[in-house]
């Protein structure tokens, strides 16, 4: 897949400077996909989604639609926190589709994925989020105390407890998996309390109530939501649908003779519409509605 058509013009590169350099978030959504784009460039076909594939202007409008997707998915998340958006006292949640980040009493930042959900409780001993749903990126600040407070995330499966860091949790069914940024955490599965397991920088794992997996490296694309896109390297088109489904409201499915099909690409989930048109694009593959929110991945 590629960003650009030939060369920018001038007035396109100053634009696109000014771009990077109006937020942090633009900057690092932008090295996060030219990364990941640079390493699609190696892969043989038919495993990267090329968009030279399609005709000139069929590739032109994908193109403008991904770059248009990409500029407005970090301005979406700074709206939605300008928004006041609390349930009752030390509640917060997400809808579908939406992305917020909270800031905590102690400077701490919390990025609430789709469909989340998290209870914050802070005491004198204690600091402490509660993951009911979906998935969260924490990044701990110094507790300002002068006895220094842990701070703790709890699931169904146990608790993480975090060691000066920046990492990912998600809730998924009977499991939850943790992804660590930088610094590192301690896992204690909720049946197993005393067998703890300290997981470093660049380490991902999901745990039961009983275990923890060996861990793996981590990939950007466990915090890509983070800056409003999914990257998937021949990622099969079932996981991935699997995972678009996750930011949109009703039913995602896909036939069984397109589900092995690798995607790769970088797409945005600020308009999951955008995305399954990119698909359909860039893939032998087309969209059937039977309603608005019902849809369906077939073969083209």
């Amino acid at each position: 897949m590629e960003l650009h058509e030939g060369p920018l013009g001038p007035g396109q590169r100053i634009r696109f400077a000014q771009w990077r350099q109006r937020s942090p978030a633009h900057e690092r959504a932008w090295e996060k996909a030219a990364v990941l784009l640079e390493k699609f460039n190696t892969l043989p076909p038919p495993g990267a989604v090329a968009l030279k594939k399609i005709s000139a202007p069929e590739r032109r409008k994908a193109i403008k639609m991904l770059a248009a997707a990409l500029a407005i998915g970090p301005a979406a998340w700074i709206a939605y926190r300008a928004a006041p958006w609390s349930d009752p006292a030390g509640h917060y949640r997400t809808a579908v589709g939406e992305r917020r980040e909270l800031v905590l009493d102690d400077g701490s930042r919390v990025n609430l994925n789709t469909d989340t959900r998290i209870e914050v409780a802070f005491s004198a001993s204690e600091r402490r989020i509660r993951l009911q749903r979906g998935e969260v990126m924490i990044t701990t600040a110094k507790d300002r105390l002068q006895q220094p407070r842990p701070f703790l995330v709890t699931v169904e499966e146990g608790r993480i407890r975090a060691l000066g860091t920046r990492f990912t949790v998600q809730q998924l069914d009977r499991s939850s998996r943790v992804a660590v940024f930088e610094g590192a955490v301690e896992i204690s599965p909720a049946g197993m309390p005393s067998a703890a397991t300290v997981m470093p920088a660049g380490m991902q794992t999901t745990f039961t109530r009983t275990q923890v997996a060996p861990p793996s490296s981590c990939d950007d694309a466990a915090a890509a939501w983070t800056s409003g896109m999914l990257m998937a390297d021949r990622m099969p088109m079932e996981r991935f649908i699997a995972e678009l489904g996750r930011y949109r409201s009703g039913t995602l499915q896909i036939d069984s003779r397109v589900a092995a099909l690798p995607v790769s690409g970088v797409f945005p989930v600020n308009d999951t519409g955008l995305t399954l048109a990119l698909l359909e694009q860039t893939m032998p593959v087309r969209m059937q509605y039977f309603t608005r929110y019902w849809v369906k991945v077939v073969p083209r």
